[in-house]
């Protein structure tokens, strides 16, 4: 379907509640955003490279 996600955190989850009238037995802990990106993500900070975590024939 060619859709992407990314959970989604700093916010102010109390008034994200009370924007959307959420019940007071109920609470926020995380979003997560799905849709079609427009273009490529940026790298992750820390993300290693493939060839740097592979090794693959020898020890």
């Amino acid at each position: 379907l060619g859709y992407d996600s990314c959970p989604m955190d700093g916010f102010d989850f109390e008034q994200v509640g009370n924007l959307i009238n959420l019940p007071e037995d109920h609470l926020i802990s995380l979003f997560v955003v799905i849709g079609k990106g427009t273009k490529e993500p940026w790298p992750r900070p820390g993300q290693l490279e493939y060839e740097d975590v592979v090794i693959s024939n020898t020890f």
